[in-house]
């Protein structure tokens, strides 16, 4: 039996998109026009975009999430406005058939250099150029994320608040709370290295 795969590409924003951005979300979805899926080729692909534009990125996240569940949409692929990617992205990505895959970037420090994705010992994982295939993590970042929405239908709202550290006197990123949750309804979270 094919799987009809009804995806929204999400894409949380301030607002000014970087060219960078642009290209990349214009040739993730030629490709996808021209191409389907083909690593899921017995796959119907139903693909919207979906936008929400203010400074809380928090609120925006939530907006999409709600607004893909209510529309009946099965997946959700968060892209920051900030990242760069390659085309073939979001087969790499559905390839994986599961329902949490991430991928990994550096974190924006200057000079950058740690990657955002941290391991099942709590350490910070690097993406290089020997690295392959999917990987169990603790968590990743967002800006190239993709979700079965079940995922989210099983973890109550809010799906990304953040955690107030009181010894830093500072909150959480929205990403690490989220994971953990998913975590504790039993899911694995996956950093794909291909993608």
């Amino acid at each position: 039996m094919p799987d009809d795969i009804k995806l929204v590409i999400a894409i949380p924003t301030a607002g000014t998109v970087p060219m960078s951005f642009a290209y990349s979300l214009a040739t993730m979805v030629s490709y996808t026009a021209a191409n389907g899926i083909p690593s899921r080729p017995e796959a119907s692909l139903e693909l919207k975009m979906d936008v929400v534009e203010s400074s809380n990125w928090i609120t925006n996240r939530e907006q999409l999430v709600k607004r893909a569940l209510d529309a009946g949409m099965t997946h959700l692929m968060f892209l920051d406005d900030d990242m760069m990617f390659e085309p073939q992205v979001l087969d790499i990505m559905l390839g994986r058939r599961q329902p949490i895959v991430c991928t990994n970037y550096l974190i924006k420090t200057e000079p950058a250099s740690d990657f955002v994705a941290v391991d099942l010992k709590g350490k910070r994982l690097p993406t290089h150029e020997k690295s392959k295939g999917i990987q169990p993590i603790m968590y990743s970042g967002f800006g190239v994320s993709l979700f079965e929405l079940q995922v989210f239908k099983d973890i109550p709202q809010p799906w990304f608040a953040p955690d107030f550290l009181s010894k830093e006197n500072s909150y959480t990123t929205e990403d690490l709370p989220m994971y953990r949750r998913a975590r504790e309804a039993g899911y694995k979270i996956y950093l794909d290295h291909d993608a």
